[in-house]
C-alpha cells in the first residue's frame, strides 16, 4: 500500500509501508470504530447543556426537584453514562413517544439509582430502589408489568425512601424555558 508522505510542488512521493492484517490490527480497528461512534453519541452531552431541557418535577409531598430530560433515542442511550455523580435533588426524566414497558437496566452506571415509571398521567406504576451498576452480563433489565409507562425517571439512591413515594401518586412537570 502507497501513502504520500511529502509533496514537491506537483511531484508526489511515497513509500510503500506493509500494513498487516493479523487479528490483533483488525481488532485494534474494531475497537477504533466502536470509540468513533460512541463519541459521535456522546459529544452533544460532553460538549455542555446547549440543547437539553429541563422540567421542574413537583412530588407528591409539594417538594420541587429539577430534572434533565432524555427525550430523543441519543440522549436516552447516553443515560447518565458519563455523570459523576447525581444530587440528591436532581433527575434524569426520560420521555418516550409511546406507552410501553420501558425496561431499564444499568450497565455502565456509574452508581445505584432510584428509579421510577410513570404512565401518560404521571401516576407512578413502578419502582426501583438503589439498583446496583450492572458489571457483568447478562445485567438484569427493571420495569413495570404492564405496557403503560410513558416516563421513566432515574435519580440518586435513597430519593424513592426520604420523599415517602409510592405506587398510584402523581407527579406535577413543568417545563423549564431556556
Amino acid at each position: 500500500m502507497f501513502y504520500p508522505v511529502q509533496i514537491d510542488f506537483l511531484k508526489i512521493q511515497t513509500y510503500d509501508i506493509p500494513m498487516a492484517l493479523d487479528k490483533e490490527n483488525l481488532k485494534k480497528g474494531a475497537l477504533l470504530v466502536i470509540a468513533l461512534a460512541a463519541m459521535g453519541i456522546a459529544m452533544p452531552f460532553m460538549m455542555g447543556n446547549q440543547d437539553l431541557n429541563y422540567f421542574m418535577i413537583e412530588l407528591p409531598n409539594g417538594k420541587q426537584i429539577m430534572a434533565q430530560v432524555a427525550d430523543s433515542p441519543e440522549k436516552q442511550i447516553v443515560g447518565l453514562f458519563f455523570a459523576k455523580k447525581l444530587p440528591p435533588d436532581s433527575a434524569l426524566l426520560y420521555i418516550y413517544d409511546d406507552e410501553d414497558y420501558h425496561r431499564i437496566w444499568t450497565k455502565n452506571s456509574p452508581f445505584p439509582l432510584d428509579i421510577l415509571w410513570m404512565d401518560r398521567d404521571r401516576t407512578i406504576l413502578h419502582i426501583e430502589e438503589n439498583v446496583p451498576p450492572c458489571k457483568t452480563d447478562p445485567c438484569p433489565s427493571y420495569g413495570p408489568d404492564v405496557p403503560e409507562t410513558l416516563y421513566v425517571m432515574q435519580t440518586a439512591p435513597g430519593f424513592v425512601k426520604s420523599n415517602r413515594l409510592d405506587l398510584g401518586m402523581d407527579m406535577i412537570f413543568r417545563l423549564i424555558e431556556k
